[in-house]
């Protein structure tokens, strides 16, 4: 299991360790990704089965945090700036940087399935092996038709289709990716964006492999030029319409382990209650984003409200 975190997260991700101690399958380990000058504040968090690896380790070479402040203030004005890193590619802003890391998971990860989980899921039920790898065969969480009215998740898709040299892409009506035969029955509309995702290290060699292929360049320098990408729906449209779940050792399902608040209002009372009473039956986890206006306290009640439907 591997998060990227950071010191603003340090929190969340004090919570997640503690959930994972409790409920997280013995035989996984959990990696902790963190900026180099964050790590010291995170060790406290290491154990005989959670290490910590500096993000900058696990970038591929060329990669430089620009040293610029994380809040301007002017008088009663202020105003938050984004992470920006200089990658040989050029400036990138730091969610990228982000997903390059996941998507360098082969270079700290020997494990086949790989699950991530950002700092704010806390697990509230057990997360097995056998639930990550049915049979042996990693899950693909892919929720057909799901994103086909969100502009964003089609300019994810388009830019996934560019890498991955599918050609021109057509809107979820038409079947998909233009140009190409999909492996896996999956098509442009599908989502494949969750909390608790998992993939395969021999798959995530392969993506590597296509994009070089067509890039004509590294991996990282292609998905770093990318103004706009999910990770997520890049190795998902891979394994779909590139190498198919089954070819690639995957089994395809819409079952979300994670309790997710954002399918719901948190800003109002009906929505939060909605949200509490909404846990299902299997899922494991429990995502409110850091975002969300809870305070540390507030939302540890709200996960434990929530944790009762699995108790009952």
């Amino acid at each position: 299991m591997v998060t990227i975190s950071y010191r603003g997260d340090l929190a969340l991700a004090t919570a997640l360790c503690r959930s994972a101690d409790r409920y997280l399958d013995d035989r996984i380990e959990h990696v902790l990704v963190l900026p180099r000058v964050d790590v010291p504040r995170f060790t406290p968090l290491v154990t005989d089965r959670r290490r910590i690896v500096a993000l900058e380790d696990v970038l591929p070479p060329g990669y430089r945090r620009m040293p610029l402040p994380q809040r301007i203030h002017v008088g009663p004005w202020q105003r938050r700036i984004r992470e920006m890193w200089w990658t040989p590619a050029g400036p990138a802003r730091g969610w990228i940087v982000q997903q390059i890391a996941k998507l360098a998971v082969p270079g700290y990860v020997r494990a086949e399935t790989i699950v991530f989980a950002d700092s704010d899921i806390e697990l509230v039920a057990p997360l097995t092996l056998e639930r990550l790898a049915p049979g042996g065969r990693t899950r693909l969480y892919r929720v057909p038709g799901a994103t086909a009215d969100s502009a964003m998740h089609l300019r994810w898709h388009r830019a996934a289709a560019a890498l991955l040299g599918l050609g021109p892409t057509a809107s979820p009506t038409d079947g998909g990716y233009l140009g190409a035969e999909p492996t896996g029955g999956g098509y442009l509309g599908a989502d494949y964006i969750g909390n608790l995702i998992t993939w395969r290290r021999s798959a995530v060699i392969g993506l590597h492999g296509r994009i070089c292929l067509h890039a004509r360049a590294r991996w990282d320098l292609a998905v770093a030029r990318c103004p706009a990408l999910s990770e997520y729906i890049l190795y998902g449209a891979y394994v779909d319409h590139v190498v198919g779940p089954e070819a690639s050792g995957h089994t395809a399902t819409d079952d979300d382990l994670a309790h997710a608040g954002w399918f719901y209002d948190l800003s109002t009372a009906a929505g939060v209650a909605a949200f509490a009473d909404g846990f299902r039956p299997g899922q494991v986890a429990v995502a409110i984003q850091s975002t969300e206006s809870f305070t540390l306290a507030e939302r540890a009640a709200l996960i434990d409200r929530i944790s009762a439907h699995v108790a009952g």
